[in-house]
Formats: structure tokens, sequence, C-alpha cells
């Protein structure tokens, strides 16, 4: 088994990990690329090129491979623009002179471009590519793909899981920790949101709202038993994978403080957790107001980290037996198991998040009412 780990850019992180039991890949992105990201990347984190490069030498020093992220959903068509392509060709050519093992696309031009002028890089497909059958992982087999992180929503869905292992012959990777909800419909916006964001030649210079983190965590505070859908694998439950072959698992929270990256490398090497299975968890804290990295004047500030909740691991031994026959996508609006099983399993204040959710509600309604934009006008925003 190997793992793939998100990396903050703390030097802390490489030799404790090079200890671990499991094989680890590291991946990472520098907080503004020309390529973007369509993950969070860690606050107030702006490592340099210079920096990067000595962080991936060390990183390569100590045993582990290092994969670089290349995983916006769009470019906003720029890679037909002739000075933004050769600047995505001289990106490629730092990337491999510094000692990258492999990179993370979603773009599927992009893995053809990578395979016939970069050959010596491995070619990874991102969970934002939505990879949730057969038929697209073998499309992206045919293009060059080497692995496939698969969409965590099939997480759950053994058929199509095994369906994916007996029809490509690509390394299959699985998500294994992350707390987004199941079948999500701001997900597409989000991650695009990031990409655009996170792209240096793009013209919205950094500016991003946090919509959808904070409509996420409300809907999961809201009904608890959202968390329990969520696709997320218990590190005692992976050996349901590896008995179908599956031998990578990705790790996410690229944001997370070094502490918890380690908590979660170190639960998912060992195949085992007692406590709290939330600390291991990739669960993301809501900012509002904008986010910009570009004009002056534009503000932003976290909303305190959400309520702790308490999803007590050793109490969820056997939950996952049911998903191996159940069909969820057709069943859901008829089963209450994952209520149930948030009703066993979770614990909370609710004086906390009943608090909480209003907070994150009166900062959603700024937006739908368009209060946040008028209150910004004097910083350039639109209002009326």
């Amino acid at each position: 088994m190997r793992l793939l780990v998100p990396t903050n850019w703390d030097p802390a992180l490489i030799e404790p990990l090079s200890r671990l039991e499991a094989g680890v890949d590291l991946y990472g992105v520098l907080s503004t690329s020309l390529i973007g990201t369509g993950g969070s990347s860690p606050e107030d984190v702006h490592t340099a090129k210079e920096q990067a490069e000595e962080y991936i030498r060390a990183a390569r020093a100590a045993g582990l491979r290092f994969d670089y992220l290349l995983n916006a959903p769009s470019m906003s068509n720029m890679e037909w623009d002739k000075s933004t392509h050769r600047a995505l060709l001289e990106h490629l050519d730092w990337i491999c002179s510094i000692g990258v093992d492999s990179v993370t696309v979603t773009i599927p031009y992009l893995v053809e471009l990578i395979k016939r002028q970069f050959p010596q890089l491995k070619i990874r497909i991102s969970t934002i590519a939505h990879v949730h059958n057969v038929a697209r992982a073998r499309f992206f087999e045919s293009l060059g793909a080497d692995s496939i992180n698969l969409d965590f929503h099939v997480n759950r869905d053994f058929k199509t899981l095994k369906g994916i292992t007996d029809a490509v012959k690509r390394e299959i990777i699985l998500l294994a920790n992350n707390l987004c909800l199941y079948q999500c419909p701001y997900e597409y916006y989000h991650h695009d949101g990031l990409g655009h964001a996170s792209q240096s030649y793009n013209p919205v210079e950094g500016s991003y709202v946090d919509y959808c983190t904070m409509r996420c965590t409300l809907d999961r505070l809201s009904d608890m038993s959202q968390n329990m859908k969520c696709r997320w694998i218990r590190p005692e439950d992976m050996h349901l994978y590896e008995e179908m072959g599956i031998e990578m698992f990705k790790i996410s929270g690229r944001s997370m403080p070094t502490e918890r990256i380690l908590r979660a490398a170190t639960a998912y090497s060992s195949r085992h957790y007692d406590g709290n299975l939330h600390d291991i968890l990739n669960a993301l804290s809501p900012k509002t107001g904008f986010i910009s990295a570009g004009p002056p004047g534009a503000r932003t500030h976290t909303v305190a980290p959400p309520p702790e909740l308490y999803i007590d691991n050793r109490a969820l031994d056997g939950f996952i037996d049911f998903f191996l026959k159940q069909d969820c996508l057709s069943a859901c609006g008829h089963c209450d198991y994952c209520r149930k099983a948030a009703e066993e399993t979770i614990r909370f204040d609710p004086g906390e998040v009943d608090e909480y959710t209003a907070r994150l509600t009166e900062a959603l309604t700024s937006l739908s009412d368009s209060s946040v934009f008028r209150a910004e006008t004097g910083d350039g925003r639109c209002g009326r």
C-alpha cells in the first residue's frame, strides 16, 4: 500500500512521513501557478519557486516521491493563446527540472501534451475529472494516463469499483478522508472557482468568495446524516479495497495543519484509528467576505472553526458492510441508514451548532440579497 499525502510546505512533514509503514508520495502546488489547482491551498503560506525546489529535493532525498498538481478544471481557453502556451511549456520544463516524479491533471488536452512532450513525467488523473465509471476510466487510460484518482462519490459503490478495476490496467487511487457532501451540487462550481482564483494569468487576480464551503458546512451541520453520507473510508476498511487490487490511497487536506496531516497519514498507514474519526477527515473552515490576491481593499475573514463533532470511530465497526450491496444512487430517497448511524455515533453541542449555522446563514444571505456587494462598492465592487 502507498499513500498520497498532501503537503502544506512544512519541512516538519518530511521525516515523520518517511518513517511510516506505508510508502508515501507527497503532493502539492504553489498557491498561485500557471495552470492553478481545484483544491484549497494552505492559508498564509506563499512558497516561492526556489523554496519549492529545495523542499522537493529534501523530500526525494528522504525517499518520498513528489506529485505536482496541475489540476484546475479549466484554463479559460488560455492554453490556446500563443504567449500563455509558451509559458505553459516553460512551466512544465521547470517542473521536470526540479525532480518532480508525476503530475496530477484534470484537462484531457494536458494529458496528451505532457505525454508527448514531457514523457519523463508520470501522469495522474485528478478526482476533479470525475472518473466514476468504466467508460471514463478507459478514456483516460487511452489518452496515456499512468494512474487515475477516481471520483470519491464511488468509494462505496463496490459494483462500479470492481468494474473499473477489472476493465483498466492503470493504477487506481481512492480519496480516503474527504468530507465533501455526497453528490455535492456545489462541487463543479467550487473547483472551477478555486482554479481560476489560483491561476497567475487569470484577470480575476485571485478574487474569490467561499460560497461553496459555507453552503456545504451549513448543509452538513443542519443535517448530521450528511456527515455519514460523505464518502470517507475508515482506515479499518481499507482491506476491502486492497482485495480489489487498489493499493494507493489519497489523503486530502493541503490546507490542514501539519499535526492533522500527520495524524491522518499515520492512521491510514496503520489501518487503525481510535477516537474521533472527524480528527482525520478534511473539514474545511469557511471564510466570509472577498478573498483576493490582487485588488487592494478586498477583505476576508474566517468564520470561527466549525463546532467540534465527535464521530466515534469504534462505533463504526461494520458500518461499511451495508454498502457492499446497497445502490445509494437510486435508494437514498427511502433509506434512513445514515440518519440512524449519525444518531448513534455523532456527538455535538446543539447550542454551538445553532449559533454557528445562524452565522453562516447570515453570511450566505448577504450574498444572495447582494448586500455584501453594496457594502463593497467603495472597493470597486458592484452595487446598486
